[in-house]
């Protein structure tokens, strides 16, 4: 199935055809480790002086140094170690794939921008490789902003990306910056925000793969209209959202007549079962304390 689509990507790339490829983050800390209707993993992880302690070993190990301060993380998740490490395998596909990467988009979200990193360095196209590219960071590309719950979302300074070691272009100038946006944009404002960027890199870019990095919402806002789709209602749209993985992929190519048409994953699916927090308190636990738990966390009665 993957070898059958290779063929035609290939086939249309020698025919002067453009590839977009669309891809959502790794997995985030704060989907992990918030606890519901309780502290953030932000408060769990880091003291009053912004000193960091990773509480569980999928917290990456370090955090990089923001200017907007520590807090910044509360509304700009960073990737956990396995979204990291999942952005790599990602990575290592595409190369498996035969697939060239000519030029990369990312959402200004850093979990977006870490899964970008993440990517370049599982395909070896980082620093010090045969192929360097670097990430071109837009603030068109953050998600759907009703989802941000009318808190305006942080972003990490170029600087501050730039000190750790990131690779981003500095000369490039994004269509919008987070700041930009509204918090009650619509759905069909949200389309018309991402069918709009998308446009603007292909007027930027006649040949190539482009490879953009986003959120869930970005595989279907970015190739609808490209592809000749009509604008999804909310609830359609909403159910998209919600059955779209992480580090799921679209792609999109384009004809010899300029037309596009959308495809499937250009690269196998990236499976992995649940790994829960390990308790060993279990262990002490009388026979009504072990009942009352597999009711309470796992939702049945053993």
């Amino acid at each position: 199935f993957v070898e059958h689509r290779m063929e035609r990507i290939m086939a249309f790339n020698e025919n002067g055809g453009r590839s977009l490829i669309v891809i959502r983050h790794g997995e985030r800390c704060d989907v992990v480790f918030n606890e519901k209707g309780g502290r953030s993993w932000v408060k769990r992880a880091f003291t009053d002086h912004g000193a960091y302690t990773p509480f569980d070993c999928n917290l990456p190990r370090n955090v990089p140094r923001r200017s907007d301060g520590y807090e910044g993380f509360e509304t700009d998740t960073p990737l956990t170690e396995m979204g990291y490490l999942q952005s790599k395998l990602i990575g290592r596909a595409m190369r498996d794939q035969g697939i060239q990467i000519d030029h990369i988009y990312t959402s200004s979200a850093l979990r977006c921008i870490q899964t970008g990193v993440g990517i370049i360095k599982g395909y070896g196209l980082g620093r010090g490789e045969n192929r360097e590219l670097k990430m071109n960071i837009d603030g068109g590309l953050y998600e759907w902003m009703q989802w941000c719950r009318g808190v305006k979302p942080s972003t990490m300074e170029h600087s501050d990306l730039l000190k750790i070691g990131y690779p981003i272009d500095t000369l490039y100038k994004p269509m919008v910056t987070v700041d930009d946006l509204r918090l009650d944009e619509t759905v069909p404002q949200y389309y018309k925000r991402s069918n709009s960027l998308v446009q603007r890199i292909l007027k930027k870019h006649k040949t190539g793969t482009i490879l953009i990095i986003g959120h869930a919402s970005t595989l279907e806002a970015c190739t609808r209209q490209l592809c000749g789709g009509e604008i999804r209602s909310k609830e359609d749209f909403l159910a998209m959202i919600r059955n779209t993985p992480y580090l799921g992929s679209l792609h999109a190519y384009e004809h010899p007549r300029r037309s596009w048409e959308l495809g499937g994953s250009i690269v196998p699916a990236l499976t992995h079962s649940n790994n829960y927090s390990f308790d060993p308190a279990i262990y002490k636990m009388d026979h009504d304390e072990i009942l009352k738990r597999a009711q309470h966390d796992l939702g049945f009665i053993l």
